[in-house]
């Protein structure tokens, strides 16, 4: 089950958000961090009501944020200019236990059909460039690379991608 996340959920999303970070760096990959993402960006998510969690059993087992707020730096990046309103998908994550399971998949499409019914153009995001089974997810969804951009987190760029709803 999909719900809009509340402070309730805070300490489980924290909890998922500390095992992403050992299961990132297991796999080399440092853009996710002690410093970012942390409790303040989610508990900000919260308070915009941006900010929703898969639930199993009433365990937080998948998160992700979207509204039209998104870092300066992806103004870099050469958006479809047809798509005149766009909600940026931020920290979609699986806890690492329950991937493989379709539930990234399920948050995508929530975050899509919830953008579909307030009249958003587009959903565009960052993929880290190096984590390529995330960039291959995102393309077979139809998100299609418009662009690169750095982040302080990181030397590798991530990819701007967007797509058309």
């Amino acid at each position: 089950m999909i719900i809009k996340a509340s402070q309730h959920h805070l300490p489980q999303i924290l909890i998922l958000n500390s095992k992403i970070i050992n299961f990132m760096q297991l796999m080399g990959f440092s853009h996710w961090n002690e410093k970012y993402p942390n409790e303040v960006i989610y508990r900000r998510d919260i308070m915009r009501n941006s900010q929703y969690v898969y639930l199993i059993d009433e365990k937080v087992k998948g998160i992700v944020s979207f509204d039209v707020q998104h870092h300066e730096n992806f103004n870099s990046i050469n958006w479809d200019s047809e798509n005149k309103t766009s909600y940026f998908v931020h920290r979609l994550a699986v806890d690492p236990e329950f991937q493989g399971q379709g539930i990234a998949n399920q948050l995508m499409d929530y975050a899509e059909s919830f953008a579909k019914s307030k009249k958003i153009d587009s959903i565009r995001l960052g993929a880290f460039k190096k984590y390529s089974e995330v960039v291959r997810f995102y393309s077979k969804r139809g998100y299609t690379i418009r662009g690169e951009v750095l982040f302080d987190v990181s030397e590798t760029p991530f990819l701007g991608m967007e797509k058309k709803l």
